[in-house]
């Protein structure tokens, strides 16, 4: 089914820090008609076109129907023969030391503005091919870093709608211990990145600090708290529905807490992305038993201010 962009092509992005829930996110907004779940679009170029890593159908990508003829379609306008060349000029424009860049023009160089304009271009392309190959005027990207979401909103042919996930700062780095694997490396044994106490303090201070200073740049900006989302999955579903201008209603929903999830092609996410059929959704509280009193005090203390900003104070 093929769509028309006769108006300006919807992209979610979803923004914060990792181990949030977004995959979960995005997966719900997913199975909505006219939603269309990508996952982790930052790491396409690298996982998907690169590594040929599982797609959410649980294909490599390039034997994945759907991404063929996304590539297909992409080819027309983009030259995808020389992938290191594209993997450069992303790592030249998007990437955590080029934010001050992205936030104000005034700072750009001649060249690094061109890189901007160049990347776009390629993005844009990419976005409105799977939109064709789709059918879906609505694309969820779950990428969560700012670069990346600052250099989707430079891209004047798309309306951007921000996300911002926020989970507990003492769930998300309880999380960032455990060890998970990653499925989509199906060739080798492959964990999921790891993070202690110090450094998953700073990534979830960074990473919502930054999405943060998207409100200033997008219109269309909305926080949405972790905890909300998995305790009334279908409430907060349709508020977000309503909040992107959508008519359709959560009728993917089992009841308020269960749902079914559909075939997906995600290129990059929380294993969660392979699961199919009915999923009771229930709020991850491990950390609460399992992680040791003083590493939580010292974590609340830490990102308090945060904490307040998003209402998660709660002890």
């Amino acid at each position: 089914m093929a769509v028309i962009l006769d108006r300006k092509l919807k992209v979610v992005f979803i923004g914060g820090c990792s181990r949030s829930g977004s995959t979960l996110l995005d997966l719900i907004l997913g199975q909505g008609k006219d939603c269309f779940s990508l996952g982790e679009m930052y790491h396409i170029w690298q996982r998907g076109f690169v590594e040929n890593q599982l797609c959410g159908c649980g294909m490599p990508f390039h034997s994945c129907n759907f991404w063929r003829s996304v590539i297909k379609e992409v080819s027309a306008s983009v030259d995808l023969s020389d992938l290191e060349s594209i993997l450069k000029l992303q790592r030249s424009v998007a990437r955590f030391r080029h934010l001050p860049l992205l936030a104000v023009r005034s700072l750009r160089s001649e060249g690094f503005n061109d890189r901007v304009l160049h990347y776009t271009d390629i993005l844009k392309s990419l976005y409105q091919a799977i939109a064709r190959v789709s059918g879906c005027g609505v694309l969820v990207d779950s990428s969560k870093l700012a670069a990346h979401g600052f250099i989707l909103s430079e891209i004047s042919d798309i309306e951007l709608y921000v996300l911002h996930l926020v989970r507990d700062s003492r769930a998300v780095i309880h999380s960032w211990q455990r060890k998970k694997r990653r499925p989509e490396v199906f060739w080798k044994e492959s964990l999921m990145p790891n993070a202690g106490l110090i450094k998953g303090t700073q990534i979830w201070l960074l990473a919502n600090l930054l999405v943060g200073f998207l409100s200033r740049k997008v219109c269309k900006y909305k926080i949405v708290r972790y905890e909300d989302l998995a305790s009334c999955p279908r409430k907060e579903a349709e508020s977000i529905i309503r909040w992107l201008g959508l008519k359709c209603q959560p009728d993917f929903f089992l009841n308020d807490d269960s749902i079914d999830l559909g075939p997906n092609h995600t290129v990059s996410g929380n294993p969660l992305r392979f699961r199919v059929g009915s999923t009771r959704i229930r709020p991850d509280i491990e950390w609460k038993e399992n992680m040791p009193r003083i590493k939580q005090k010292f974590i609340y203390l830490v990102t308090y201010l945060l904490l307040a900003r998003f209402g998660q104070t709660g002890m």
